[in-house]
């Protein structure tokens, strides 16, 4: 059986739509699941997480290196576990009229300061500790409430 010049023609365009279909579907994904991962109205503190050299505490300093993350104080997790548990913060938003209302409570503001690649500026997170929550201004200007434990964010050893 032989095949007219139109039906390879057919056979090649269909082979090279399935290739770039394959090429793109990690992609698609690693989007699909991490858009499963984060529910409506949940944001990222930190997006380019992967970017980040180094986290800058008043009190603390954990730096990326290549054996992976170093801290220079006694802690009781690993850095790298502290590292990611900074970086993988997420929250949600609060409202302007919100904020309004706990302006007057904010009175001790605390920053982290992620550093990148030279050529970048670092991040500046202002965080406030609440009662119930972390209250914590991401990269874009945004303020979150974060409801984790503070012994989940600053686990340092008495030593």
């Amino acid at each position: 059986m032989k095949l007219k010049r139109q039906t390879w023609n057919n056979i090649l365009i269909l082979s090279v739509v399935v290739f770039f279909g394959l090429m793109l579907l990690p992609d698609y994904l690693r989007h699909q699941r991490q858009a499963r991962a984060t529910p409506e109205g949940v944001i990222a503190l930190v997006e380019s997480r992967s970017d980040v050299l180094s986290l800058r505490f008043s009190h603390l300093t954990l730096t990326r290196t290549l054996e992976g993350w170093q801290s220079d104080k006694p802690l009781v997790i690993s850095p790298t576990e502290l590292a990611q548990r900074w970086l993988g913060l997420t929250g949600t938003q609060v409202d302007d009229t919100t904020m309004q209302s706990l302006r007057p409570q904010l009175t001790s503001p605390r920053t982290l300061e992620l550093t990148r690649r030279p050529d970048q500026e670092p991040i500046r997170i202002t965080y406030y500790q609440q009662p119930q929550f972390w209250l914590m201004q991401n990269e874009h200007g945004q303020w979150l409430a974060v409801s984790v434990d503070s012994r989940y964010l600053f686990p340092l050893s008495k030593s």
